[in-house]
């Protein structure tokens, strides 16, 4: 055998019950799960002692945006330091291919605009090697990373390959271009993509204010890109629904009936971001029964709903307010020390706070912020979770009498380089017991975490760490979720919904793409900043502790945080082509 894991407590990712077992790994497989001592550790190669450690699957994330990152990076982090092995990419509608020659800016124009991800580092860290998607996949492939990447075929990027030579992306396609639409999808399932991925949100627009490609797409189109989809060997359709952020709940109860027919016409599974916004802060509760009627009808719609609270992270390292005011930018550039120094003094301060945001984009960012104040919290040094209304900055701001600008500048020049971090969904209610309820119902799963977008903005990637440390563990607030229904909420569940029959579950035969973790060590670290996307572009990254090993197809990645230098993962392709 290649390597044993011995002695450790085996949750296995079906929700079964937890129970001490020696775990067999030969060949990047699981060969066989014995009981505790059974083996002879020397016929082993290599043994892992896990006693006293829960042995899990590999995480499943379904919701990244790491399509121009993995074309460089083989490492991918933040995901992969948080026990994630398998990711995919392709969500919103948005990607790299199909591109035509001499478009590719138009995309990467798309992916900064919709995801955060600076354009310029996009730009020099992609070496455009494909055009069609099936060559976007063999890029991806010959690139060992790891953990193991999937994709999604984007509308956004079919369209932009059909249509783009028109000028205008978002107007009615003809049936000519439709079937030439279905012909690009067909043929990029039947080369290994796993779903078909459209967004309905008008409010995600390209640097150029152009929506994404589909955005406005009629039920035609859908249709026939959903039965493309099929025709190349997939069953899934993934949405980011219109009315999402509460700006539109009509068009979120048209997007539902619409998701309804799609499937009851052609049996596909849709699966679309479910949240709860700050506006209409019940409606993810309307929208779920609307699911149980349909799907009570023999549709299958499914909810990908965030285990935590969806917001922003705002610092003088990163995102913040006051980031594109003149008075700012003549300090922005000095090591952060200084900066503060600086910051503190109170005529610059003055200056500053009498000056209004410049650009449009940062003007919605600080509209949010400022409709935010009461579900603003600091997070500094040990971070609560779920904390309590009263220690909002909103209501800091109402003790103070302060203007809010002024106390929001004030705590951030207090808490030096830590957080601000601003809840825009999942927590009107003053905690996460929306986000509870979304997690335990049967036509939910979870992810949304955004692994590798809005990189300035959120570091939601670490969202494994999450689950084990906040809901299995240390919730107050609230009840808590057995380590046995976390883990399936982390491996199985996202593993069935997008077929990857290899993964997810701990048996004989599936992939050895596993977790080691010691639960009472299990604990997030504070967000931080590092400068090394291309071009010295910044990101917020974020590490754990408490993962022993993780790995991927049977080799150790990562022990106890630090990476080994493996590369074992690869890409999956879709079930009519391995």
């Amino acid at each position: 055998m290649d390597l044993l894991i011995r002695e450790g407590t085996l949750v296995d990712g079906t929700g079964r019950a937890k129970r001490p077992a020696d775990v067999v790994l030969q060949d990047g497989l699981i060969r066989s799960i014995e009981s505790p001592g059974s083996v002879n550790p020397a016929d082993a190669r290599e043994v892992i002692d896990a006693t006293g450690m829960f042995v899990t699957p590999g995480f499943v994330d379904p919701h990244t945006h790491y399509d121009g990152q993995a074309t460089w990076d083989d490492r991918l982090a933040p995901s992969s330091d948080h026990g994630i092995t398998t990711a995919v990419i392709g969500n919103c509608g948005v990607g790299f291919a199909p591109v035509r020659p001499g478009s590719e800016d138009f995309l990467i124009a798309l992916m900064e605009g919709v995801e955060d991800i600076p354009g310029a580092a996009l730009a020099e860290g992609i070496d455009w090697r494909w055009e069609s998607f099936a060559e976007y996949l063999d890029v991806l492939e010959s690139k060992p990373r790891t953990i193991e990447l999937a994709a999604q075929v984007p509308h956004g990027a079919i369209r932009a390959y059909v249509l783009g030579r028109s000028g205008n992306v978002n107007r009615p396609a003809t049936p000519q271009e439709i079937d030439e639409m279905a012909a690009l999808t067909k043929a990029a399932v039947e080369a290994g993509a796993v779903a078909f991925s459209t967004n309905r949100i008008a409010l995600h627009v390209s640097t150029n204010g152009e929506a994404v490609p589909g955005t406005f797409a009629d039920k035609a189109e859908i249709l026939a890109l959903v039965r493309a989809t099929q025709a190349g060997g997939s069953n899934l359709l993934q949405v980011v629904p219109d009315g999402l952020m509460g700006e539109n709940p009509d068009g979120f109860r048209a997007e539902i009936a619409l998701y309804r027919e799609l499937s009851l016409e052609t049996g596909c599974t849709v699966a679309f971001t479910l949240a709860q916004n700050n506006v209409q802060i019940d409606l993810w509760e309307e929208i779920l029964q609307t699911m149980e009627r349909a799907n009570g009808e023999g549709a299958k719609l499914v909810g990908m709903a965030a285990n935590r609270p969806g917001g922003m992270l705002m610092s003088w390292n990163s995102f913040n307010i006051f980031m594109d005011r003149p008075s700012y930018l003549e300090i922005a550039e000095l090591p952060i020390e200084e900066r503060l120094e600086r910051l503190r003094d109170p005529r610059l301060r003055e200056r500053i706070l009498s000056e209004s945001v410049q650009s449009p984009l940062l003007r919605n960012g600080h509209m949010i912020v400022m409709q935010s104040l009461d579900a603003t919290y600091i997070v500094d040094k040990d971070p609560t979770f779920e904390p309590e209304p009263s220690e909002s900055l909103g209501r800091l701001i109402e003790r103070s009498g302060e203007p809010p600008e002024k106390v929001i500048y004030d705590t951030m020049c207090e808490i030096g380089s830590g957080f601000l971090h601003v809840y825009m969904g999942n927590y009107a209610e003053g905690d996460l017991g929306a986000v509870e309820r979304m997690m335990r119902h049967e036509s939910t799963f979870v992810g949304a975490a955004d692994g590798g977008a809005h990189v300035t903005v959120l570091c939601d990637a670490g969202y494994p760490t999450f689950m084990l440390q906040h809901w299995v563990r240390d919730r107050t607030r609230g009840e808590r979720f057995s380590l046995e229904e976390a883990v399936r909420m982390l491996t199985q569940e996202p593993a069935d919904i997008y077929g990857f029959a290899d993964r997810g579950v701990v048996e004989p035969g599936r992939r050895a793409d596993l977790n080691i973790i010691d639960l009472d060590r299990i604990r997030m670290h504070l967000p931080r900043v590092e400068n090394d996307l291309p071009t010295g572009a910044p990101r917020l990254l974020q590490g754990a502790d408490g993962y022993v090993a993780t790995l991927v197809g049977g080799q150790v990645t990562f022990r106890e945080g630090r990476e080994t230098g493996a590369r074992p993962g690869g890409l999956i392709r879709g079930s009519s082509r391995s």
